[in-house]
């Protein structure tokens, strides 16, 4: 796969301060460097297993895949330095595959140090020791790393195992970085972090479906977005409630058939993509409703899910989530309707009430029908054009 694609997109998509879009390059670089130490760390524990095959791969994979990369910025800060580093990533297989254990380590330790090195040559030990930078570093392994996972896993079989385990050392190199920083940042958002990361190992141990993987790596990249300030997509408060619903549902309808991934993904998602949005609104008037969802939605549901709760007890526990979040929407959007705009009723909250569907009032917004539910949505009509384009629902005829 093209991981320098993956990254040539984060970076232009990330959204960083100037000073940190001036460093791009040094991002990059340090990018291809956390991937050579995922690749040792995938290294150790082929040999742990006495897999000399899947070992050859990991040895030979920074000299095949990364070194060309990282080569050019090597040359032009010391090119002796270069070729020690070109020297040491080359010899990795022979020093390390048919040797002694003992004598691997010792050759995988001299080459982590070498990248170390390399490291403080050329992307310096202030850049280096920055959080932000290092968050970065994670969000890039985190989205390689699920990148990864989808070309190894299909129907819950690992097909290609080399893909699977560099999915698996980016994930677990990407950690490294981030509990390094950990105790410096807010403690809410390293503790649900943690969580997810915890979720993602799992993922991978039950060859959960890509789309569970990518979820818990957006759910980290979304957290760490938190922390950074990064800017997101503005969403109307009264269609992230609407949203929270879809997923509810869908939920519901994944667990009863069996499909836990799906379940656990929709459930993160109603949490991760838009009840977080809406915490502060709600905790304006009333706090204690706010901090009961979030554990409702956060904790308790996907523990049920992940726990193999009966059925009807998770439906049970989703109805009161929905309790509370029609609670919550009254209390938010009651000054909307104070000040005589057209109050719109979510369009589910309109169909449990007896409306058919194709009669949802969306006022100006534009009702598209979703194509896999038959459930009713109002969009932006902007929004409209490009989910019929996609595919994902229909207009009224």
């Amino acid at each position: 796969m093209n991981k320098v694609a993956v990254i040539a997109a984060l970076i232009f998509v990330s959204g960083f301060s100037l000073a940190y879009a001036e460093e791009n390059e040094n991002l990059a670089f340090a990018g291809y460097l956390e991937e050579t130490l995922g690749h040792f760390h995938a290294l150790e524990l082929n040999l742990d297993d006495n897999n000399a095959e899947l070992a050859i791969v990991h040895a030979t994979h920074p000299i095949a895949e990364l070194y060309d990369l990282m080569r050019p910025e090597l040359q032009e800060y010391d090119p002796e330095f270069d070729a020690k580093v070109q020297q040491t990533l080359t010899n990795l297989r022979e020093k390390t595959v048919d040797v002694t254990r003992e004598e691997a380590q010792t050759a995988i330790d001299e080459a982590r140090a070498i990248i170390e090195e390399t490291r403080m040559l050329v992307v310096g030990e202030a850049l280096s020791d920055d959080p932000n930078f290092k968050l970065a570093l994670v969000k890039g392994l985190l989205e390689t790393s699920a990148a990864e996972y989808a070309e190894a896993v299909d129907g819950g079989e690992i097909t290609e195992m080399v893909e699977f385990q560099d999915g698996s050392a980016f994930v677990w190199q990407s950690q490294q970085i981030f509990d390094e920083i950990k105790d410096g940042l807010p403690e809410h958002e390293v503790e649900e972090i943690d969580e997810f990361y915890t979720d993602l190992r799992a993922a991978y141990d039950d060859g959960a479906e890509p789309s569970l993987v990518q979820t818990l790596v957006n759910g980290i990249t979304h957290e760490i977005d938190e922390i950074t300030g990064e800017e997101s997509e503005e969403t109307d408060l009264e269609t992230r409630f609407e949203n929270i619903e879809h997923h509810l549902f869908e939920v519901k309808e994944y667990y009863s058939g069996g499909n836990t991934d799906e379940a656990l993904a929709h459930a993160t998602r109603a949490y991760l993509d838009e009840y977080e949005y809406l915490e502060a609104p709600i905790s304006e008037y009333d706090d204690n409703l706010m901090e009961k969802i979030e554990v409702m939605l956060r904790e308790d549901l996907r523990s049920m899910i992940k726990d193999g709760a009966s059925v009807d007890d998770v439906n049970t526990h989703i109805d009161g989530i929905l309790v509370n979040l029609d609670k919550a929407e009254d209390l938010v959007l009651a000054e909307t309707a104070e000040e005589g705009e057209h109050e719109i009723i979510p369009p589910l909250r309109q169909v449990k009430s007896g409306i058919e569907p194709n009669r949802v009032d969306c006022g100006t917004m534009e009702l598209l029908i979703k194509k896999s539910t038959g459930s009713p949505a109002c969009v932006k009509p902007a929004t409209a054009e490009r989910l019929v384009q996609a595919g994902w629902g229909t207009r009224l005829q």
